[in-house]
């Protein structure tokens, strides 16, 4: 018996060569909507970085607000840190294992960068009924 000739490598159809750069911002959109998908998270950042980005995007009717979300890339691989804010009665533990499954699954796919590491501060728990705080003392109406 001979031994098996290994198949050759392969190579890019295309013949062209060159360099691939992914930029931060894509991978923080791309970061911003993954983590959207996931049921049980009501917004990105802190109270005052979402009710920024609500005024921007009525202003500006712009709806890739990514406060809350940081990335370093190095090379092909990103280091994220995502503040989110979650819905009362959303299991903490849950949300934070599914955003570790599907948000770096997503950036992998779309922006093709490995994310090694997904830091997640909660910052908030949305109330239903709306994000008013309820320790916060009533306005007087004037």
């Amino acid at each position: 018996m001979t031994a098996a000739t290994p198949p050759p490598p392969l190579t890019d159809p295309i013949g062209v060569t060159g360099s691939t750069e992914v930029l931060p911002a894509v991978v923080q959109k791309v970061v911003a909507f993954a983590t959207r998908e996931i049921p049980g998270i009501a917004g990105l950042g802190g109270t005052t970085a979402r009710a920024v980005g609500a005024v921007r995007q009525t202003l500006t009717g712009a709806s890739d607000n990514v406060a809350g979300v940081r990335v370093e890339i190095d090379g092909e691989t990103a280091v994220v840190g995502l503040d989110v804010a979650i819905e009362y009665g959303a299991g903490a533990r849950e949300l934070t294992r599914a955003l570790r499954r599907h948000v770096p699954e997503a950036v992998d796919q779309i922006a093709g960068v490995k994310v090694t590491e997904l830091n997640i501060v909660i910052t908030d728990v949305v109330l239903p009924g709306g994000e008013e705080d309820p320790a916060a003392p009533p306005t007087a109406a004037v």
